[in-house]
């Protein structure tokens, strides 16, 4: 064999490694979160214009907790939500939410619902 058609197989094959690597980690992510609150994600997402967004990304910054599943964490500063953040918004929904940044995105108006202060550590 030749050495470029060598180094090309290797390549092929560390870039293929790469890929796998990084769709496990983010699939170990998702298996963290209880189904019920990766629909109510999305469905946070969906209320925002996110056309300029990487989809994959989006998980990136959500954390669950392990043994319950509830989203916990999210960390969500990517400039990637454009629109109105409503008190009716799903993101309220998320009962044992502990951590929430959202900074760097577009909200151009935004109203936060009385029960939403009154979180407790």
């Amino acid at each position: 064999m030749s050495q470029p058609c060598l180094h090309l197989r290797l390549i092929s094959v560390l870039l293929l490694y790469c890929i796998l690597f990084a769709s496990h980690v983010l699939m170990i992510t998702a298996l963290a979160c209880h189904p019920d609150q990766i629909q109510a994600l999305m469905q946070f997402k969906n209320e925002f214009e996110s056309n300029g967004c990487n989809r994959s990304d989006y998980l990136n910054g959500v954390h669950c907790d392990n043994s319950t599943g509830a989203v916990t964490k999210l960390q969500l500063p990517s400039g990637c939500f454009t629109g109105v953040l409503k008190p009716n918004s799903s993101i309220f929904g998320f009962k044992h939410l502990r951590y929430l940044n959202l900074s760097h995105n577009n909200f151009t108006s935004s109203s936060l619902p009385f029960e939403f202060s009154s979180s407790k550590d």
